[in-house]
């Protein structure tokens, strides 16, 4: 911000007040002739010559004015500089999000609110690069028309899903950069939460009554069995009750990921301000899913860095919750005695690798969450299983709610279908990237099979890299 600079508007004028010290001086000079003149003693006249110093200069300190300063008074240049500044400081004391835009539709400032809401580097950029909304546009023209625009809800997806309200200035007339310029105020306010919460609501009473009507459906039924001609069979008794606890199990399993996802999805527009240790929330995963791999004949192998902490901006549970619903899915689909492979690595800059490349033979690919490339540090953990590989046709819905892939499985590890979808929120709550790439079983041929060449699955997860220690 320039400094303010004052000019007075009039030149200064001399004091009218008379000069104290030239009165003392003849009031001095008089006494000392009338002394001479008198021939008066030395002592008497120095006192004399004292007193007269001490009166006039009382009288002089009573009918001086406070200050002998002209009243400086504002240009024009500087009231239209102070004017700006003020309301700079103003906006950025503000704790609502608020950018300043020219007629052109470009920002020119954003208080601290707003760039933590929509970016960092907003400054100087289209309005339109962060509210993709053709309602914006007309309504800023308006303001700059001196009309007062409309309230304005847009839902806005890019960088993340988000509706907001938008009310606009009139236009406003600021200094700025050395010259004078209109703009106009648009303050911002954050409905995501509250809007999601009633889709969610919606959603959840949707999708819970679809899922669970097939396992209530299938207790019920066995209950009635066993209230019939079974009750005296301990036979089926037995066999009729271990299905109804896996039903339950999947009940239980069902809710579960559904009040996970919703926490998620709830805060997924408000980026982590922790950091979180991407190298223990693989170490974690990895001890609770230890039983469940040597059930399987499966090996769990981990590479990861030593020394300094993985760090990122992250929850460390949603993180753990990743990489445990990545994993399992992977031992799922592994057949017995293959290997489950965990690497996580650090790049220097982001440059759009994904994967180590060349990417596997045959293998399809696809971006779940696209990371656009930049000159940051980045963390890539990569989690690769020998399964049966998904065919090109499953790409384009995986991380799709109750969307399942696993069609081999026995009907009670078919899991809910909502942890992918799950793992997708989970990336995009922490302005990840997520990737995909898949070889099925079917696009090898027997003649063509080769170690480096068969079947299996490997998701790519891109976190931002911080310094900070966890």
């Amino acid at each position: 911000m320039d400094t303010l600079t004052l000019v007075p508007s009039t030149p200064l004028k001399k004091s009218q007040t008379p000069d104290g010290l030239i009165i003392a001086a003849i009031a001095v000079g008089s006494v000392l002739m009338l002394a001479i003149l008198t021939q008066a003693p030395i002592l008497a006249t120095a006192c004399v010559i004292i007193f007269e110093i001490i009166s006039l200069w009382i009288y002089f300190r009573s009918i001086r004015p406070l200050s002998t300063s002209p009243k400086l008074q504002f240009s024009n240049t500087d009231m239209e500089r102070l004017r700006s500044e003020t309301l700079e400081e103003i906006t950025d004391s503000l704790p609502r999000a608020i950018i300043a835009l020219d007629k052109s539709a470009k920002i020119i400032h954003a208080n601290e609110a707003a760039q933590t809401m929509l970016s960092p580097n907003m400054v100087g950029r289209p309005v339109g690069a962060y509210l993709r909304t053709s309602s914006v546009r007309p309504e800023i023209e308006r303001a700059f028309n001196g009309e007062i625009p409309e309230s304005l809800s847009i839902h806005v997806l890019q960088p993340t899903e988000r509706y907001l309200d938008i009310d606009f200035s009139r236009a406003i007339s600021v200094q700025h950069d050395n010259a004078k310029d209109n703009v106009v105020f648009a303050v911002l306010a954050d409905r995501t939460q509250a809007a999601k919460a009633r889709e969610q609501r919606a959603d959840f009473l949707a999708n819970a009554s679809h899922e669970l009507k097939t396992p209530i459906a299938s207790l019920k039924g066995y209950i009635e069995t066993l209230q019939g001609h079974a009750k005296d069979d301990p036979i089926a008794r037995e066999k009729f009750l271990d299905i109804m606890a896996e039903q339950a199990d999947r009940m239980q399993r069902l809710v579960t990921d559904l009040l996970s996802l919703r926490s998620i999805e709830s805060s997924e527009h408000i980026a982590p301000s922790e950091t979180a240790d991407l190298r223990k929330a693989i170490e974690a995963a990895k001890d609770s899913l230890d039983p469940l791999a040597k059930s399987r004949d499966v090996t769990l192998a981990v590479d990861l860095p030593s020394g300094t902490p993985a760090t990122t901006f992250g929850k460390t549970d949603e993180c753990v919750q990743l990489f445990l619903n990545l994993l399992e899915n992977a031992i799922k689909l592994s057949p017995k005695g293959s290997t489950v492979r965990a690497e996580l690595k650090k790049f220097p800059r982001w440059g759009g690798e994904a994967f180590p490349l060349p990417l596997r033979k045959g293998a399809g690919f696809r971006r779940i969450v696209n990371l656009a490339p930049y000159e940051n540090p980045v963390w890539r953990a990569v989690i690769s299983d020998n399964g049966p590989g998904f065919s090109r046709t499953h790409l384009p819905r995986i991380g799709e709610r109750f969307y399942r892939v696993a069609g081999d499985l026995p009907a009670q590890e078919k899991g809910t279908g909502l942890g992918l979808a799950i793992v997708k929120h989970i990336v995009m709550r922490h302005r990840a990237g997520l990737f995909v790439q898949s070889v099925h079983g079917s696009h090898i041929k027997d003649t063509e099979r080769m170690e480096d060449e068969t079947s299996g699955t490997s998701f790519s997860v891109v976190f931002a890299a911080t310094s900070s220690k966890a």
